[in-house]
């Protein structure tokens, strides 16, 4: 079986997905093009940002893959929720395709999945990252450490705090970034190593095996590890 993943991520879930393919025992081997497509073997790109994967890159992959016919068993387009809910993120990209092509006309499955709210969400899940010990009212983390506990409570369900201005998303990644540097790891979206690991992706996995936590997490998992 060959698959063709679109992400929305320019960065670091480009970076990490690989690797996390390889942990879960996906069993197929990257390709740089279509043309190399064999068997088992997926083919992985960026849709270059949620606005551009859901108009033209998505059309262009589309076509690229109804030109190679035989080639591509499903095509994966995984993207962030951000601040729409995670089904309505999925429905809409659904349209899109449903008004470009004709019913019947793809041989091939397309499946959605849905990040809620964003990549850094799910590396909030990772079991054991939220601090034991108090943590000092002067630290730079406090304030994200004060205002949710991801280890109690599901990183999906936190919003920001009242008086901040951000999106939920980028909230999201300034609190998993700040509480990486608190723990002393580096982390960056062009350098996301550090979470990259095999323990890393273990403890978020812990995390759906033991909670209802990271729905959207345990459907982009058991897809892939049951496909």
């Amino acid at each position: 079986m060959n698959f063709y993943f679109l992400l929305e991520d320019e960065k670091s879930f480009l970076k990490v997905l690989p690797l996390w393919l390889e942990y879960m025992n996906f069993g197929c081997s990257r390709v740089a093009d279509i043309q190399e497509v064999k068997q088992n073997n997926y083919i992985l790109q960026s849709g270059q940002g949620v606005t551009q994967l859901i108009t033209k890159v998505l059309f262009d992959t589309i076509d690229t893959i109804l030109l190679n016919p035989g080639k591509i068993d499903k095509l994966v387009i995984i993207l962030d929720a951000e601040e729409l809910d995670a089904e309505e993120r999925k429905q809409k990209v659904n349209q899109q395709i449903n008004g470009h092509y004709e019913s019947g006309k793809l041989d091939f499955d397309i499946i959605v999945l849905v990040c809620n709210h964003c990549f850094e969400t799910w590396l909030l899940g990772c079991c054991g990252l939220y601090p034991k010990e108090e943590v000092d009212k002067e630290s730079f983390f406090y304030p994200y450490y004060h205002h949710y506990d991801i280890e109690e409570h599901d990183p999906e369900e936190m919003l920001p705090p009242k008086y901040s201005e951000e999106t939920i998303a980028k909230y999201h990644f300034h609190y998993l970034h700040e509480l990486l540097r608190y723990k002393k790891i580096r982390y960056s979206k062009n350098k996301p190593a550090n979470i990259a690991t095999e323990s890393y992706f273990s403890g978020i996995v812990r995390r759906i095996d033991t909670t209802e936590h990271l729905r959207s997490f345990k459907t982009f998992y058991d897809f892939l590890t049951n496909v």
